[in-house]
């Protein structure tokens, strides 16, 4: 998707009142990846509806046996509207693959409601362990922190001494102004210059004017933009989920 105004600061007023899942959907729909399977998806929908009828009309018996209708997955992969062990129906199928229920939302799609024409699917999340030096929880960063266990012994004392130790270091941190909680209303000033940023590059231009341009009328070093469009376009390829896990307050 194209946005041809990202030049001007006041297009992106919109983003002042975005709940955390409408954030996440901004870095989501200017994904080339998901645009290219939504259009994709769009034409066999389209192309389905004109041999079957649209919904709720539509002869869904025929309509589920066309192989326009469905993608081949593995029987351990997400993906609800099974028409068999192995198939599912292809609005089934890319909501489950970028994150989401409900019937896949065209990328040009405004702040869309919550719970009604987007939802969530909830994050799954595994203990991160630190197996080698290229962890980046010993990266030395202030916001990161390994702590060791020795299962020869009971966990119970151990996890609540790491309890104490965790919420003091992170109670000082914070006096200290080394780290901020993330919270929606923190990141959002942040996360609308990743999208200008994601804008401008979008539209044809040079990376170094869009960063210049910026520095100009946001007031930011140059040195932190190019930070900015690094952390934007990891949001892009998929860290948009993670978003999600902040407190939307």
């Amino acid at each position: 998707m194209k946005v041809e105004s990202w030049n001007r600061p006041e297009y992106y007023d919109f983003t002042r009142s975005l709940d955390i899942g409408q954030w996440a959907w901004e870095f989501l729909r200017r994904n080339p990846e998901y645009q290219k399977e939504w259009r994709e998806f769009d034409a066999a929908w389209k192309t389905l509806e004109a041999r079957y009828g649209k919904p709720p009309e539509r002869d869904f018996q025929r309509w589920k046996a066309d192989p326009l209708a469905w993608r081949r997955v593995g029987e351990d992969e997400p993906g609800d509207c099974r028409v068999d062990q192995d198939k599912v129906l292809i609005e089934c199928w890319l909501g489950a693959r970028w994150g989401f229920y409900k019937f896949p939302l065209d990328p040009a799609t405004d702040r869309p409601r919550i719970g009604e024409q987007l939802d969530w699917r909830p994050l799954e999340r595994e203990v991160p362990l630190v197996e080698d030096g290229d962890s980046p929880y010993l990266d030395g960063a202030a916001e990161h922190l390994a702590i060791g266990f020795d299962l020869d012994y009971p966990l119970r004392e151990q996890l609540e001494r790491a309890k104490r130790l965790l919420q003091a270091r992170q109670g000082r941190l914070r006096r200290e102004g080394v780290i901020q909680l993330k919270r929606r209303s923190s990141c959002r000033e942040a996360w609308r210059l990743m999208l200008r940023l994601l804008d401008g590059t979008e539209a044809g231009e040079d990376v170094g004017a869009v960063v210049a341009l910026l520095a100009q009328q946001e007031g930011q070093s140059p040195e932190r933009l190019h930070q900015l469009l690094q952390q934007a376009r990891a949001l892009v390829a998929g860290g948009y989920r993670e978003l999600l896990r902040i407190p939307d307050v």
